[in-house]
């Protein structure tokens, strides 16, 4: 396990040990894990909107996703394997509340897209991102910080301040695991 911390996020590389790591991604990346489209990435005219300008045509174009949400207003909405399968993660957050669990998949695109910038929940909570792939997608924060998605990597982070996502250009898909938690 390597540590990077920064006083507004901390980056643990190798976060979970290599099998661990293994049987989260094979399950996750196989072809029997369930995903469902959103139309969104950025909530454009929505109640977490951040930034009054529209969307860019690109960001237009590429506002969607497929996601899985684990887990949200205290239920869990997926089947237990896969719970059971989040848990070294989730055990290593020390979660006092959690409010939700969802696994983003990022389609490819031909040119690097970054979405809008949002926040997660419009009040101060802790925000983790969980790489399951390399590829060249990141995590941009408020300061222009950018993460890059290297696989077995966990952020920690203020999910209440403004970040964004991007696509990846070189992978399939990126995925990554978002919690959001007290």
């Amino acid at each position: 396990m390597k540590l990077r911390k920064n006083s507004s996020y901390e980056i643990i590389d190798d976060a979970l040990e290599y099998v661990q790591f293994e049987n989260v991604r094979d399950f996750i990346c196989s072809d029997t894990f369930s995903w469902y489209f959103q139309s969104t990435v950025a909530y454009h005219n929505g109640s977490l909107e951040l930034l009054k300008e529209p969307l860019t045509e690109l960001q237009q174009i590429y506002n969607d996703m497929y996601t899985h949400t684990i887990y949200v207003d205290d239920v869990i909405n997926t089947k237990n394997e896969v719970w059971e399968k989040i848990q070294p993660i989730k055990q290593m957050l020390k979660i006092k509340s959690l409010m939700r669990i969802k696994v983003n998949n990022y389609p490819r695109t031909s040119k690097l897209i970054h979405h809008k910038n949002h926040m997660d929940y419009p009040f101060k909570h802790k925000g983790a991102l969980f790489y399951v792939n390399d590829c060249d997608g990141l995590t941009v924060l408020e300061d222009g910080t950018e993460i890059e998605s290297v696989a077995n990597r966990l952020l920690l982070f203020d999910a209440s301040k403004p970040h964004h996502s991007t696509t990846t250009t070189n992978k399939p898909r990126r995925i990554n695991i978002n919690f959001n938690y007290f």
